[in-house]
């Protein structure tokens, strides 16, 4: 029993780790495209 719970909590800490680590460099994507535009859209200026 012991042994199937730790198992089983490592597997959800590294899933929730996994999803933190997409989430984060999805928004870090999402504000660099933000930043291109404004730059893009200054320059054009």
């Amino acid at each position: 029993m012991s042994k199937s719970s730790s198992r089983g909590l490592k597997l959800t800490t590294v899933i929730l780790a996994v999803l933190v680590m997409a989430v984060s460099a999805i928004l870090s994507n999402t504000s660099v495209a933000d930043d291109m535009e404004v730059k893009t859209a200054q320059s054009e200026k």
